[in-house]
């Protein structure tokens, strides 16, 4: 159940960001506001991605 469910959000997120990126490369203009706001969930990931990476480290010593 929880793959079906992890399935279809990811379903509806790659299709929501397909429809921005052919939004915007129809328009060829950028949305300012989205792009940041991406940008900051990125960074949030790769951090917490950091930290869990940083715990396996050390138990690797």
């Amino acid at each position: 159940m929880k793959n079906e469910d992890s399935l279809k959000l990811n379903c509806i997120v790659y299709i929501l960001v397909l429809d921005v990126l052919i939004k915007e490369y129809n328009t060829k203009q950028i949305d300012e506001n989205l792009k940041q706001k991406a940008l900051e969930v990125y960074k949030k990931l790769e951090e917490r991605k950091a930290k869990e990476n940083s715990k396996y480290h050390i138990y690797q010593y």
